[in-house]
């Protein structure tokens, strides 16, 4: 069968259910169980068929469109691998879902002349799916009063129409420090991201109850801020190293920041992890490509971007769903050594 000639009719009969279930499974009702939320899916790929959204919205107040803001870095253009892979996992299933997917950028420039409410207005979403956002930015607190639904990685904020979804960042910064601490480190460097960051918060945490659990003291000169880029972390680097000529192990709240900390400590003339171990957070790609492979803590973020397009359709049809939180994994490579 030809695309255009395929009708939620022919799902139905193949799937053997009616037309109003294949309609509800593909809008994400949570009354259809997962068999045959399963079955129907599957249909509708063997079929190609795609779900007509300019009928869908003129039959219901919905536009079927969903947003994805993502942070610019000021305009940089410049893309985290585990923000693609959030992308990846969100398109794909707001597509299952039936909805369109729409990114967008933005930077602290545009957050101040342009509010979100205006953004839902002019793309015609139903929802917004909004990642890289600091405590500082101006939508952070127009979302504390929006009445559209949205869902925000890793920042958890009190309003009944934004959801949260993220890592456990405290758990993933204490497991990581952990490791360093039970392979016999005990002055321990950590780079952490931007000083606005709710996540920085978080993996400030873990590092502080690593140490406390551990009775070790914690040195507020071992702990540096680095915005989450790599060169951003080569100077933090340098600024470690002139205080603390004795540090064996640095951890880094994020793998951009890592591979950025170990060119700088090579070009210091350190050896990783002869000299100084190294851990990131994240596990990208780049994490098995580099020398040596980095040991990370490990965030699903397919995962993360599917759950936040199941989680964000479930919003935009009225549910409230508050946070979800997807457990860390610590994955040792040859970055970390025991002394």
């Amino acid at each position: 069968m030809k695309d255009k000639t395929i009708t939620i009719k022919d799902v139905a009969k193949i799937a053997g259910v009616s037309v109003s279930t294949v309609s509800r499974a593909l809008n994400n009702y949570s009354d259809i169980n997962q068999e045959t939320k399963e079955k129907i899916f599957s249909v509708v790929k063997e079929l190609g068929y795609k779900p007509n959204n300019i009928a869908r919205s003129l039959s219901s107040s919905r536009t079927f469109r969903l947003g994805m803001l993502v942070e610019d870095n000021e305009g940089t253009g410049r893309l985290n691998p585990l923000v693609l892979e959030m992308i990846i996992g969100f398109k794909n299933t707001s597509s299952k879902l039936g909805y369109e997917t729409v990114l967008l950028s933005t930077t602290s420039d545009i957050q101040r002349n342009e509010k979100l409410q205006k953004i839902f207005k002019e793309k015609q979403l139903d929802g917004m799916f909004i990642m890289g956002l600091k405590m500082t930015d101006q939508y952070y607190d127009e979302l504390s009063n929006i009445d559209k639904p949205c869902v925000l990685l890793d920042v958890n904020i009190n309003n009944p129409n934004v959801a949260c979804i993220g890592v456990d960042n405290v758990r993933g910064s204490f497991l990581a420090v952990e490791h360093l601490i039970k392979s016999g480190h005990k002055k321990i460097g950590f780079i952490n991201g931007h000083k606005d960051a709710y996540v920085s918060y978080e993996r400030l945490d873990g590092y502080f109850l690593a140490h406390s659990r551990y009775k070790l003291p914690v040195d507020n000169s071992l702990i540096e801020n680095a915005d989450f880029t790599d060169e951003g972390a080569q100077e933090a680097v340098k600024r470690l190293l002139q205080r603390h000529k004795d540090i064996t192990a640095i951890f880094c709240a994020s793998d951009l920041m890592a591979t950025g900390a170990i060119y700088s400590l090579t070009n210091c003339g350190y050896s990783v992890p002869e000299d100084i171990s190294v851990v990131g957070f994240d596990d990208i790609h780049l994490a098995e490509c580099i020398v040596p492979r980095l040991t990370t803590i490990r965030q699903d973020a397919k995962k993360i971007g599917t759950s936040a397009a199941s989680l964000l359709v479930n919003l935009v049809q009225g549910q409230h769903m508050g946070r979800i939180v997807i457990e860390p994994e610590l994955i040792v490579r040859e970055s970390t050594k025991r002394i």
